[in-house]
């Protein structure tokens, strides 16, 4: 049975991750939105016709939501995306939507056409926050709700221990189990480097203390993989090994799969074709 875990690391939205390439995906979004629905009856300016108005209006949008987006990047709360969650992602989003909406409501005092009735008012600044929003929020949703399936996690013991015990004050114990009784393994989540399944055996390379160690466990690899099932930084990348995403130091290859190198470890590990995408959110060199 699967349940949603609004604590589990969550891949960060693309647009937010490469605010460049995120701006550009916002401003073909708002020019086309903008000049095929026309919404709210959106007329020119006091300078331009209609469609330079829009693409105005769209080029400041995104290059609003590029400034925010890199200022938080570089702040200490939002800028470590290997503790990204779900909540944060959405807080994220709020704040570039609603600042987005501040700018384009005092934008509009210097290329609209004045009016009768003043502008400064908290009906008119709610309205432009409102449709910043609702307009700003649909390619957002869409880059988040791909990673949806990283919510969900299946129902069964919890094989994190979170008393330290030798890895740190802070550091959990990963205790694995074996499909035979009187065999197990403990270790801190950041000593291992990765996991590769060996016939009807498992072998978990550890490292600690500048000392390299193979443990063999009589386990399958999927079966390794439902107890690793909580770890954030451990990941499937290939039908015969797990790795931790915390020592991969670069890769390399192209579509048809890639080649990992870790630290404290000389053997180039594979990323199956199948799971390029799934690494490429993940990984954050």
């Amino acid at each position: 049975m699967k349940k949603i875990n609004l604590a589990a690391r969550y891949p960060q939205n693309f647009i937010l991750r490469q605010p460049l390439y995120g701006a550009l995906i916002l401003f073909l979004f708002f020019t086309i939105f903008t000049l095929l629905y026309q919404p709210l009856n959106a007329q020119g300016s006091r300078w331009f016709n209609f469609q330079l108005t829009m693409l105005l209006y769209s080029f400041i949008s995104s290059l609003t939501a590029f400034l925010i987006m890199w200022v938080l990047s570089r702040s200490s709360f939002f800028g470590e995306q290997k503790r990204w969650s779900l909540p944060k992602e959405i807080l994220a989003i709020y704040i570039v939507l609603q600042i987005m909406g501040i700018v384009l409501f005092l934008v509009a005092f210097v290329i609209e056409e004045p009016s009768g009735t003043s502008r400064w008012d908290l009906h008119t600044f709610l309205d432009s926050c409102k449709y910043a929003f609702l307009i700003g929020i649909i390619p957002f949703f869409f880059f988040t709700a791909s990673n949806f399936r990283y919510l969900f996690t299946t129902d069964g013991p919890s094989f994190i221990d979170l008393d330290s015990q030798g890895g740190g004050p802070s550091e959990p114990i990963i205790h694995i189990s074996s499909s035979l009784k009187k065999e197990s393994l403990s270790f801190p989540a950041g000593d291992l480097l990765f996991v590769c399944s060996d016939g009807n055996y498992v072998e978990f390379h550890l490292y600690s203390d500048g000392n390299m160690r193979k443990v063999f466990i009589r386990n399958s690899i999927s079966n390794i993989e439902k107890q690793f099932r909580n770890i954030p930084n451990y990941f499937r990348c290939h039908r015969a090994f797990i790795i931790n995403m915390e020592h991969v130091l670069n890769r390399r290859g192209n579509a048809l799969g890639y080649q990992l190198s870790l630290r404290n470890c000389t053997q180039k590990i594979p990323v199956s074709r199948q799971k390029i995408k799934e690494f490429d959110l993940l990984y954050h060199p």
